[in-house]
């Protein structure tokens, strides 16, 4: 029975079919990945990879950048901006090497913020 409702069902299974098999799945971040707890930048294709470092680091700057607000840490300065753009901006034109440094220096900067954070609301207690 090859009615024509099956021959189109039979064409969009086919070309469901086509268009999984054309994207594969995304790859796993290598074995030591710097950033381990960080998400590695997502993989699009036809996309240059510094564009997507950029793109990962604007999205974990501003991130942080929150967490700093967030805190009341009182940083400033272009390192502390909320403009994700900035910080995009800023990492197409420089180095991979330094836009992980930066990540580690904005990471330490808040390991610090949190401990003094921590220190000066130890007196509240859970009951």
């Amino acid at each position: 029975m090859n009615t024509p409702v099956h021959l189109l069902l039979g064409l969009a299974f086919l070309l469901a079919a086509g268009v999984a098999a054309a994207h594969p799945p995304l790859p796993l971040p290598p074995p030591g990945f710097a950033h381990a707890r960080h998400a590695p930048p997502p993989v699009r294709h036809h996309q240059h990879p510094q564009a997507r470092l950029a793109t990962w680091y604007a999205d974990e700057a501003t991130r942080q950048t929150r967490s700093a607000h967030r805190m009341g840490c009182g940083y400033s300065g272009p390192r502390w901006t909320t403009s994700w753009r900035a910080h995009h901006d800023w990492a197409l034109t420089t180095s991979p090497s330094r836009i992980h440094r930066e990540i580690d220096r904005r990471d330490s900067d808040l390991h610090r913020c949190r401990q003094q954070f921590v220190r000066q609301h130890r007196h509240y207690r859970y009951r």
